[in-house]
């Protein structure tokens, strides 16, 4: 199997997928939303953005070092987009970045826990990584919460980062894949 071709994911509950046209409604409707965007590295999302953005996602190559892709989360039930991962593969070959968003009206539901456990299952056992990591600003308890949950570990305080305008602190997570098999108990 070709490892920069994306495969899709399903559990439960969700699809992991690549984007497709459909999605762009959903998709910038949640980029647009202040509560989403608060803590997510974009501001004043444009229509224009988020269609060009949807476009490029649906070409993008999954592990290719320094580059990041955007994974769409779907819901099966509701057959539409929810969410998305982006996966950020980094110059060492067994590490990549993660970070994630979720309409507010799919949080708090199970949803992201569900959909996380799927990608770490996938980047540790089809990409074959040892390391995920993400980064969470201290006010966003919410991802620290996921996070923590599964298994991933505060490593590093980055203090008086300036993030949107002022200065906060961002916490550094990791997860081990040695650490992910006692978690998920394989």
């Amino acid at each position: 199997m070709n490892k920069n071709n994306f495969i899709e994911i399903e559990t439960e509950r969700l699809k992991l997928r690549r984007f497709k046209d459909s999605d762009l409604e959903n998709f910038y409707r949640y980029r647009t939303n202040p509560n989403v965007a608060i803590y997510q590295g974009w501001e004043n999302y444009t229509y224009e953005q988020a269609h060009q953005f949807i476009e490029k996602q649906k070409l993008s190559e999954v592990n290719i070092p320094d580059t990041w892709i955007q994974i769409a989360i779907e819901s099966k039930e509701h057959k539409c987009l929810i969410g998305d991962f982006g996966l950020h593969t980094l110059l060492e070959p067994l590490k990549v970045e993660i970070g994630f968003t979720l309409e507010p009206r799919f949080q708090n539901k199970g949803y992201a826990t569900e959909a996380l456990k799927s990608l770490i299952d996938y980047l540790f056992n089809v990409l074959s990584k040892d390391k995920i990591t993400a980064i969470a600003v201290e006010q966003n308890t919410s991802s620290i919460r996921l996070l923590e949950r599964n298994g991933f570990r505060n490593v590093n305080t980055i203090r008086n980062s300036f993030f949107k305008g002022e200065y906060v602190n961002e916490f550094v997570f990791e997860l081990l894949k040695k650490e992910w098999i006692n978690v998920d108990g394989d």
